[in-house]
Order: C-alpha cells, then sequence, then structure tokens
C-alpha cells in the first residue's frame, strides 16, 4: 500500500463578494476566513450571491518524480467553480462526491487557487436552507506514491 501524506489548505484564505441576488448589505466585502467554514459569522446566513476564495500555497518539498498529486475538495454550498493556476480543474456541488483532481503536472512553485462559490435564492437545500452557503469541507493535498 501507498503512502498517503496530506496537507491541509485551510487557511488563510481571501473571501470576497462578487455580487449579492438578495440584496443583503455586505458590510465587508472582503474577509479572511479558515476552510471548512461557512459564510455566516462574516456575511450572514441569509446571504444569497457570489463569493470568491483565493489561496496560494507553495510546490510541497521533497517531491519526487513517482509521486501523484491530488487536490481534494469535500463539500460546497451550494455549487463552486475551482480553477488552480488559472486552469478549470472543475465543479463541485452540495451533495456531489468530493472533488478529486490529479495536479502533479499542473504545479508551479508559487500556486493560486481560485474557488468562486454561488448560492442562488431560488435553490432547495434541503435541511441547510437556513444557513449560510460556503467552503463548508476540508480542502487538501494528497501526496503519495504511484507504485
Amino acid at each position: 500500500m501507498a503512502d498517503l501524506h496530506t496537507i491541509r489548505l485551510h487557511g488563510p484564505w481571501t473571501a470576497r463578494v462578487l455580487d449579492s441576488q438578495n440584496g443583503c448589505d455586505v458590510a465587508s466585502p472582503e474577509s479572511r476566513q479558515t476552510i471548512p467554514s461557512d459564510w455566516g459569522s462574516w456575511l450572514g446566513s441569509s446571504f444569497r450571491g457570489r463569493v470568491e476564495y483565493r489561496r496560494r500555497f507553495g510546490l510541497p518539498t521533497q517531491l519526487d518524480p513517482n509521486q501523484a498529486v491530488w487536490l481534494v475538495f469535500e463539500s460546497v454550498d451550494f455549487e463552486a467553480s475551482i480553477t488552480l493556476n488559472e486552469i478549470e480543474l472543475g465543479k463541485l456541488r452540495l451533495g456531489d462526491s468530493p472533488l478529486r483532481a490529479e495536479i502533479r503536472q499542473r504545479l508551479l512553485p508559487s500556486n493560486y487557487l481560485n474557488v468562486i462559490v454561488e448560492l442562488p435564492s431560488e435553490v432547495d437545500r434541503g435541511e441547510r436552507n437556513s444557513m449560510a452557503g460556503g467552503l463548508i469541507g476540508s480542502v487538501r493535498l494528497e501526496i503519495a506514491s504511484s507504485d
């Protein structure tokens, strides 16, 4: 069995409101966030709209050619578009299986993650309807030998 090394990308993230769909008056359009969390303490649970999360991270040290690197997003509320170094990795919606993208060939000495989370006002989210949206699951790198 291959050894797995995990690097959690929990914080700090910079988050900013791109647009508000329900006329919420946003006191602070930008905030520093630790992930996983929702935007309730910053924007309130009634906020609906789009929020951009940004984070930089360095190239993991001591990578060898036989190791694979995955970027894993556990969960979002409601829908996210995820890019690494301006290359789209995929989309993730509330209730989906975690997004797991192999990124070894896309890594640079300094890497830039950008996630746009959208929570439309008209969507039914079941038991989360009264809760705030955001990056509600863990974000991490998983490094493993491919042999």
